[in-house]
């Protein structure tokens, strides 16, 4: 649809006074940070950071060109110095070797930092709500509370004042830890300490380390609901490492970015990249056109600071500009943004590119902090930017490297022999002036001298290792002192170790001085005013519920803590004992949750879990020690005599054994005799019959009769005998005299035996 050509003309004329205006607010914008740029770059502390980094690579005048060929390393503006790869052939070679001295310090120094400041099951802050006077007052009132005259109770009792007072601080307890561990939930997706182990590697490197936070951030969510894949979007307060060469604060701030009226961070778009921020909330797309349209030419920094000359090139510089604008300029760059505000100026975020403004926002805080933050390892009065480990170590690196180079060079001299030869008295006979074995040289017949000794001699070039050493240990102790950092922070030991235990403990303690101070500036420079943004967004955000919000002060002096904590780390362990005394009041469970921090274990991992706590909780409690102590007096006296008595039967078992074997034993040898006495009875009763038989044979032959008849008698004669035998063995009681003899001895010894006892008397 066409437009009266009357209101066409108004609104082209609209426009043209719209880009007018953006064009004076850019170049506005613009100039403030030209200011910037040229204060940071007259304060000199651009030469001292390209020190620092040159020195932490192992680089300066000496050896680089050695460097030449690396790209990353060209000079960084026009008053650079021109390096080439080439040699003069005819100039001295002498060492350039760089001792790594500097990155050894920066490396130790922010590893032992980083290692305090974040462990991974504790943090530097807490939330706890803001003394309230009569609400302290009101925990000592026990008076009954009246409404409307109408004395309240509770379910037990009568309802006090203290009752109320109890519940309100208790809410705002439990409100204060749930905005606690939102906050803490925010940090640790955006990996919190991740990004603050750059700051401290920046800090230590180059004196200041730089941290955005909180910044929006878009997160993008994906969940499966009902079998269909749903996208959600959502802002969130995220937190990230700045390059401090990126970062032009306001010259005014003095010691703190945040005490300026504002303050730029520069970065780097593709063509690609800044097309896609058309039809995005709050850029200007016709803005956007004119920048495409202008190309990547107008670098605004002659001196970008990073190594890598080709980083910016066919890239838009970008310049985020946080400070304040006058309402009606706001107006301009983004129409009803500011509705709500009374005030004649706003705090703004202004994103610019070749001096064009594409995108203007107002500060997502009401209190118009900058969302930037910078800490120093070591104070510089009056600036921001402090003092590293590189500058601290520069004299100390210096000695190093100019020792180690006379060294090499004194020991190459050294290694070989300078010759004097005079030409006029001997000649080569090779025609060859060189050294060679068993060479032979020819006397000048007319030379003045007669000794040839004397036109030939050698010089030794003295070896001083042993004084050039010396110098470099200097440096080295020299070093630990510059940087407060001695060898016993970094797992090493030298000349100045103590011995003993307790020594080493007051050795370790004293070096980590520097760690306490430190510990101060991350509390006051980034812990404390990082909190205090994140506690201040949580209370704008719309979208988080009341119950996490309310009046909380905020002790943001947790990296203090846990400085001391790793420092004390020896004298926690040897309150163990302290802790199982309860003469002392020490907790045993908030003893091992420092002992366990202190081994940078987590003590959640060990300790039980609630259930477990609970189920522990509902057992009997122990009885009294006194009744313990008898318990086990009495159980232990059963066991003696239980174990006495198990020793008594085992001791009669062992004899009845032992009886019992000898007993067996007895019982085979009487066995075995038996048998043996058996077959010999046996063996002696077939001698005897075979003899009986071979007597008989023997008989009836003598006297002619048959063997028959001859057995016939022995039976008659054996049968008298055993009836003979069988009237002996008659009780006495018998009268024996009417008892006939029925057999007569064969032979019967002199005197005459009573009648019936001739076998007996």
């Amino acid at each position: 649809m066409e437009l009266p050509e009357e209101i066409q003309n108004l609104l082209d004329a609209e426009e043209y006074r719209d880009a007018v205006s953006l064009s004076v607010i850019g170049l506005a914008i613009a100039a403030r940070r030209d200011e910037a740029k040229s204060a940071r770059k007259q304060s000199g502390v651009e030469d001292t950071w390209l020190e620092a980094e040159e020195a932490y690579l192992g680089i300066d005048d000496a050896n680089r060109a050695e460097f030449a060929s690396a790209r990353w390393m060209k000079p960084q503006n026009m008053d650079g110095p021109i390096t080439t790869s080439r040699r003069d052939v005819s100039e001295e070679v002498k060492s350039s070797v760089f001792v790594r001295l500097t990155s050894r310090y920066v490396d130790a120094g922010s590893a032992k930092l980083g290692e305090i400041l974040l462990p991974i099951d504790d943090k530097a802050f807490n939330l706890s709500p803001t003394p309230v006077p009569d609400l302290i007052k009101g925990k000592a009132d026990l008076s009954q509370v009246v409404h409307n005259g109408v004395p309240l109770e509770k379910a037990d009792g009568p309802l006090t004042v203290k009752d109320l007072a109890e519940e309100k601080m208790n809410l705002a307890t439990t409100k204060a830890k749930a905005a606690e561990k939102r906050i803490y939930d925010w940090m640790v997706e955006c990996q919190y300490p991740a990004e603050m182990r750059k700051v401290i590697f920046d800090a230590a490197r180059v004196g200041v380390g730089v941290l955005k936070a909180p910044y929006p951030r878009l997160v993008k969510g994906m969940a499966m609901t009902k079998n269909v894949l749903q996208i959600t979007e959502r802002v969130v307060p995220a937190t990230k490492w700045v390059d401090v060469w990126n970062i032009y604060p306001d010259p005014a701030c003095g010691e703190n970015v945040q005490d300026g009226d504002y303050i730029f961070e520069r970065d780097y778009l593709s063509a690609r990249q800044l097309r896609k921020l058309k039809g995005l909330d709050g850029y200007l797309s016709d803005q956007i056109d004119k920048v495409l349209k202008e190309g990547p030419n107008k670098i605004s920094v002659d001196n970008p600071g990073r190594p890598d000359e080709n980083y910016g090139k066919n890239r838009f510089e970008v310049w985020y500009y946080y400070g304040s604008l006058k309402r009606e300029e706001m107006e301009r760059c983004r129409p009803g943004s500011t509705r709500d505000v009374d005030k004649t100026e706003v705090y703004a975020l202004v994103t610019l590119v070749n001096d064009s403004v594409i995108r203007a926002t107002i500060n997502p805080l009401d209190s118009g902090t900058f969302p930037y933050h910078s800490v120093p390892w070591q104070r510089r009065p009056g600036h921001w930017a402090g003092v590293g480990v590189s500058e601290q170590v520069r004299m100390p690196q210096r000695m190093v490297n100019a020792a180690t180079r006379a060294l090499l060079n004194n020991a190459g001299k050294s290694a070989g022999c300078q010759f004097i030869i005079d030409q006029g008295g001997i000649i080569p006979g090779d025609g060859r002036w060189t050294l060679l074995p068993d060479k032979i040289w020819y006397k000048v017949a007319d030379s003045v001298s007669d000794d040839v000794r004397k036109s030939f001699t050698s010089i030794v070039i003295p070896n001083m290792t042993p004084q050039l050493m010396s110098i470099v240990e200097y440096a080295f102790r020299l070093a630990e002192e510059s940087t407060s950092i001695p060898l016993i922070t970094q797992g090493q030991s030298g000349k100045t170790t103590p011995d003993t235990f307790g020594a080493a403990q007051l050795q370790n303690n004293n070096a980590n001085q520097l760690l306490r101070s430190i510990g101060y500036a991350f509390d006051d420079y980034i812990t404390e005013p990082v909190i205090r943004q994140y506690y201040e967004w949580l209370l704008l955000d719309p979208s988080i519920s009341e119950d996490e919000k309310g009046d909380f002060h905020i002790d943001a002096h947790g990296s203090v803590a846990l400085v001391e904590r790793a420092i004390q780390d020896q004298t926690i362990m040897q309150m163990a004992q302290m802790a199982k005394d309860p003469a002392f009041g020490v907790d045993p469970k908030k003893w091992f949750k420092l002992m366990a921090k202190s081994k940078r274990l987590d003590p959640r991992e060990l300790q039980y879990t609630d259930d477990e706590l609970a189920q522990l909780m509902q057992q009997p409690p122990p009885p009294p020690p006194a009744v313990q102590v008898a318990t086990i007096r009495a159980d232990t006296d059963k066991a003696k005599l239980a174990a006495m008595q198990q020793d008594g039967k085992a001791n009669r078992d062992v004899a009845m054994q032992k009886i019992k074997v000898d007993t067996d034993r007895d019982t085979v040898y009487v066995q075995s005799e038996q048998e043996r006495t058996r077959i010999v009875a046996e063996t002696r009763m077939r001698e005897i019959e075979v003899k009986r038989e071979l007597a008989l044979l023997e008989y009836a032959n003598r006297h002619q009769i048959s063997l028959e008849n001859v057995k016939a008698m022995l039976a008659r004669t054996a049968m008298t005998l055993a009836a003979q035998k069988q009237l002996a063995g008659v009780s006495h009681a018998v009268d024996l005299h009417k008892n006939k003899q029925v057999a007569r001895p064969a032979a019967e010894p002199p005197g005459r035996a009573a009648n019936g006892r001739a076998f007996e008397q």
